[in-house]
């Protein structure tokens, strides 16, 4: 029984296999890949309510290599995230991809994606977190490619570079990290005993590697560039790559390593978190400036969760409750609210054709549905009440101001004006702007596309409404960590 720990990972691959080795027509493919989307989340949730094995070593060379699967609550939070995300995903890209081209191989790799994101959530050890940290880079290349024309393999060799790169260090800062512990696996709380101080400017280089490593994926500012260059990809794969596959996944490995790898004792002890918060504010505030110059509506949006992740992080330094509640609060609502707004700007350039935003003038009037969508998620991600993320950012202050620190809530609050002056303007161009005259008529997206942004709308406003259920959980985790 305890192999199926593995399902939620191997399941994924397998439909892969499958959809690679028949040539189905379209519905058929289709139905293949809701129905196995579907189930792989079906049996997460055995594995999480039913199995009692929550963890096993499936392959074991040494104390190095030590290929090591576990449920723990940081991680089942995330592989549900991500799981129940994928399948208003696969909704959604049926709809989307409907008339374009290679739309097996997408879904190939969509799938396969979904399975390594699973690993990474699941991953017991930092060696095996590496391993699938690095599968992704492979398995969303194709993705990101996916048009082929000149501009996408551009993007594409540009993200093997970044994310190769950034993998590559953090390898080096595991390498100095096992040589003085002869352990990698997660422990709340971290594994490195109390350091010396001749070992302090050993452990912060360790300790820079890795986090600049992980930095990258999660669009840490300098390492962000391969992000608004990936957005040549189509939507789907825009919104998984900005709301939770790739940068989600950058921002847990970096809570592995600071929660269940450092620890907060050490990281203070060594001024790791003085470090990285100089490179996390200026995250913060350099994605908001730049998405305020974006004329093209993806881009605008890549820049905004180059800011919206600067959040996250911040949350994973300050060292306190409140903030790493915060901090993981905004990790799942910033994944509901990103993923939102890229369905609706991928609608609406699905429907209309239309990239720039001064092209969406009257737009609301046309497709109200959809506009209104997109207007309560921007408004979210403002931060307004009562939506969900005012929520995270609430707890994002108040643990800043615990600690003293006046200069963080300051920054908070010039970034949600400045978010508010890259999105608000979007709802006014639709809203408030005359049809121009001669536009065509447009109607709202087809049911594929419009139900997952409907369900996600509503998930956006329920949990800034309700968000108690998720903070009790967060809280259990706050605790075992911190």
């Amino acid at each position: 029984m305890q192999y199926l720990l593995l399902a939620p990972i191997l399941f994924p691959f397998i439909l892969s296999i499958v959809l690679l080795f028949n040539k189905w027509e379209e519905k058929i493919r289709n139905r293949w890949v809701l129905c196995g989307i579907i189930i792989n989340f079906l049996l997460l949730i055995h594995n999480v309510f039913i199995l009692k094995e929550n963890r096993i070593h499936v392959l074991k060379l040494n104390e190095f290599i030590d290929i090591y699967i576990k449920m723990d609550t940081a991680g089942i939070v995330f592989c549900f995230l991500v799981s129940f995300l994928w399948i208003l995903t696969s909704f959604y890209s049926i709809g989307y991809m409907h008339d374009e081209r290679k739309q097996t191989r997408f879904f190939i790799f969509f799938t396969a994606t979904l399975g390594v994101t699973n690993g990474i959530a699941l991953s017991g050890n930092l060696i095996t977190l590496y391993l699938f940290y690095e599968l992704l880079t492979l398995f969303t290349f194709p993705l990101v490619i996916h048009a082929g024309n000149e501009t996408a393999l551009k993007a594409g060799y540009k993200y093997l570079i970044y994310s190769f790169g950034g993998a590559a260090l953090s390898l080096f800062g595991m390498f100095m990290i096992f040589s003085k512990t002869q352990s990698l696996d997660f422990i709340p709380g971290g594994i490195i005993q109390p350091v010396f101080t001749k070992e302090l400017s050993y452990y912060f280089m360790a300790y820079v590697l890795t986090f600049c490593g992980f930095g990258v994926k999660a669009g840490l500012v300098p390492f962000h560039s391969w992000l608004p260059s990936a957005m040549v990809a189509p939507t789907p794969v825009s919104a998984l790559l900005h709301a939770v596959a790739v940068v989600k996944s950058g921002i847990f490995s970096l809570i592995r390593m600071s929660y269940f790898i450092f620890g907060p004792t050490v990281i203070m002890l060594i001024k790791g978190n003085d470090f990285a918060l100089v490179f996390i504010l200026i995250t913060i505030l350099t994605g908001s400036f730049l998405a305020i110059h974006q004329k093209n509506l993806k881009k605008r949006l890549a820049y905004s969760t180059i800011s919206q992740l600067g959040y996250i992080m911040l949350g994973l330094v300050v060292f306190n409750p409140d903030s790493f509640a915060g901090g993981m609060l905004h990790m799942i609502f910033h994944a509901f609210i990103k993923i939102t707004l890229f369905f609706c700007v991928g609608a609406i350039m699905h429907i209309t054709g239309k990239t720039e935003i001064q092209e969406i003038q009257g737009l609301g009037k046309q497709l109200p549905i959809l506009m209104w969508c997109f207007s309560l998620s921007a408004i979210s991600l403002v931060g307004i009440p009562p939506t969900n993320g005012f929520v995270s950012k609430w707890f994002l202050a108040i643990g800043s101001l615990q600690t003293g620190s006046f200069v963080i809530p300051i920054v908070l609050l010039l970034s949600a004006l400045l978010t508010a002056g890259y999105l608000l303007p979007i709802i006014t161009t639709a809203f408030f702007k005359p049809i121009p005259a001669g536009e065509s008529v447009y109607t709202e997206p087809s049911p594929f596309m419009l139900i997952p942004i409907i369900i996600l709308t509503g998930i956006v406003l329920l949990t800034g409404l309700f968000p108690n259920p998720i903070i009790n959980i967060l809280d259990t985790i706050a605790i075992s960590v911190i």
